[in-house]
């Protein structure tokens, strides 16, 4: 049986290019050294845009958002999101339906503790 480790992360364990579906650097102007992302370290070119993804818990809790801080809203970081990662523009009801869903993953989750195990000998005797 598989079971969640205990402070699980899940998701933010990956890194990917942004603007997939338009080029989010030349619309945002004024580009910085920390706009080549990974390839800051790399120095490998399929590295150059390439940011760590975070994880979707509390994501309501960490603005402002990208790698520079320049988004300061979730419903601006859900439909920047959706045009140069998606390439779609959706209606105003369904971007705050996503923004709603992804505030909805914001809380504590309370996962069972590992049980210790006792230490003191229980044999017979002794």
């Amino acid at each position: 049986m598989w079971h969640l480790p205990y402070r699980v992360n899940l998701g933010g364990q990956s890194y990917e290019v942004m603007g997939l579906k338009a080029d989010y650097f030349t619309a945002r102007g004024n580009p910085t050294e920390a706009d080549l992302g990974r390839y800051n370290v790399t120095k490998n070119d399929s590295d150059r845009h390439r940011f760590k993804t975070p994880t979707l818990r509390n994501i309501a809790q960490t603005a402002p958002y990208f790698h520079d801080g320049s988004v300061t809203s979730l419903h601006q970081a859900v439909k920047d999101m959706l045009t140069y990662q998606v390439g779609v523009t959706l209606p105003e009801s369904d971007i705050k339906d996503l923004v709603a869903l992804l505030e909805g993953m914001s809380g504590n989750i309370s996962l069972p503790r590992p049980r210790a195990v006792d230490t003191v000998a229980t044999t017979p005797g002794f």
